[in-house]
């Protein structure tokens, strides 16, 4: 057991005031390119030359007229905000305009915006949702979609401090998406995969007796089953057994939370409060609470699992033409970090390829196309809500987020994604419905064009 004094240390290294902050636009990789610029051929030329007091120019026993001065170089500005809702389709290509006379060509693939898009906005009886698509193998941004409508109780407001964007904004609880790193950290912990543990069933909440000693008659479950399943007892047991709240506090970080990912938007960081007390922090690990995440993180969390373990760094823009009409290329960036090893996350694909074959995602892909029966999905559901039914107009309104994030094919990913959906009392779409509908039109078209 770890001592209090080391706890505290890392709490107060890790745990600074969480706020929801705002990634002012940067575009930081690019700004090297204007930090230091090389000098020009006519200052090296300056450099080896002198001026006489006949005003003509010596260079050893040579006389030279002066030459006529070049016109001066208009000063350079930095790009400013990414005008993201003015982008406009350009031959094959979409472009957004840029504070100062800049404009940015936008990694996203124009049919797929515009699909998701239109879905989202199709079904005008969800409030407000997200849809985030990223290609695994260069992070490039390939759908940034949102439903927002102002006009609902349970839509959130935005304020003078939010990203403007759903899918830049952390507004709905991480749910049990967070079991992904609560699985991260068990597999590190040595729990296998097919390994069966007792638990009680905890469908809506964990409660003290479920981290009880338990009789031999007890219910047994995997680790897989914990994520397929999404089984809250179960992993909310293995968690207290296995995690302690630096534990916790570790993977939280190496996910990226409490910190602004790199984003050329105004994006909110996501957040994990990890709780000090025993019950509680097993219900965080289970996806009770305790969390916010944004669209974008669950995509880059996705795409981590469905790479070598990295959660990349998402890259929206893949060039910038500055006012002059000259093109620069973006260059692409580092990972952000390592969330895992590779083969934790080998193991966690097979268990979030379960979510979709036999889990809590089964049902919404039964109507997934037969031309599309040899592309698994893999992903991970999340079911969350807050408020009470039948609430007053003086009452926080009820309200029920979900979530589906995951990568396809399962066996060989090219894309993660991650979809958010929030509804009121009454729904008709969630999130794994939605990221059916995005992914069978995606791999169609893939297959149309051969």
């Amino acid at each position: 057991m770890r001592s209090s004094s080391r706890a505290n240390g890392l709490k107060q290294r890790l745990m600074t005031p969480t706020f929801v902050g705002l990634h002012l636009f940067g575009l930081h990789a690019i700004f090297l390119y204007f930090d230091a610029p090389p000098p020009s051929p006519m200052l090296a030329q300056q450099a080896t030359l002198r001026i006489d007091s006949g005003g003509e120019v010596e260079r050893g026993d040579q006389i030279q007229a002066p030459k006529p001065a070049a016109p001066p170089t208009p000063p350079l500005t930095r790009p400013g905000q990414l005008d993201f809702q003015g982008r406009v389709l350009v031959e094959d290509h979409l472009e957004a305009p840029v504070d100062q006379g800049w404009t940015a060509r936008l990694s996203l693939d124009p049919w797929l915006q515009r699909y998701a898009e239109g879905l989202l906005s199709r079904r005008d009886k969800i409030p407000f949702g997200a849809v985030v698509v990223i290609d695994v193998r260069s992070g490039e941004v390939l759908a940034l979609a949102e439903q927002y409508d102002p006009n609902r109780r349970v839509t959130p407001p935005i304020t003078s401090k939010s990203a403007p964007h759903v899918a830049l904004r952390a507004v709905a609880p991480a749910a049990s998406v967070f079991k992904l790193i609560t699985t991260t950290g068990l597999l590190e912990r040595g729990v296998r995969p097919q390994q069966t543990h007792a638990y009680n069933k905890a469908v809506r909440r964990v409660y003290s007796k479920d981290l009880d000693q338990l009789g031999a008659n007890a219910l047994r479950a995997s680790l897989t089953d914990g994520v397929a399943d999404s089984n809250n007892g179960l992993m909310a047991r293995l968690a207290d057994e296995h995690l302690d709240g630096q534990d916790l506090q570790l993977l939280s970080a190496r996910f990226g939370f409490n910190q602004v990912l790199p984003f050329p938007m105004l994006a909110e960081a996501s957040v994990a409060h990890v709780p000090r007390g025993r019950l509680e922090r097993a219900r965080m690990a289970a996806g009770f609470w305790h969390t916010q995440l944004t669209p974008l993180h669950g995509a880059l969390i996705a795409a981590a699992i469905a790479g070598d373990g990295q959660l990349p760094t998402p890259r929206l823009v893949t060039a910038l033409r500055d006012p002059q009409g000259r093109w620069i290329g973006a260059p692409r960036e580092p990972p952000i970090a390592r969330a895992m090893k590779p083969e934790i996350a080998a193991e966690i694909r097979g268990m979030m390829a379960e979510t979709v074959r036999r889990g809590t995602a089964h049902k919404a892909f039964k109507k997934w196309p037969k031309a599309l029966r040899h592309i698994q999905v893999a992903g991970k559901t999340g079911t969350l809500a807050r408020g009470k039914i039948g609430a007053t107009s003086d009452e926080p309104p009820y309200t029920s987020y979900t979530w589906f994030v995951g990568f396809a094919p399962a066996d060989n990913p090219q894309i993660a994604f991650a979809v958010m959906i929030g509804n009121g009392e009454l729904w008709y779409w969630k999130a794994v419905h939605v990221a059916e509908e995005v992914l069978s039109a995606y791999f169609r078209r893939q297959l149309k064009a051969g």
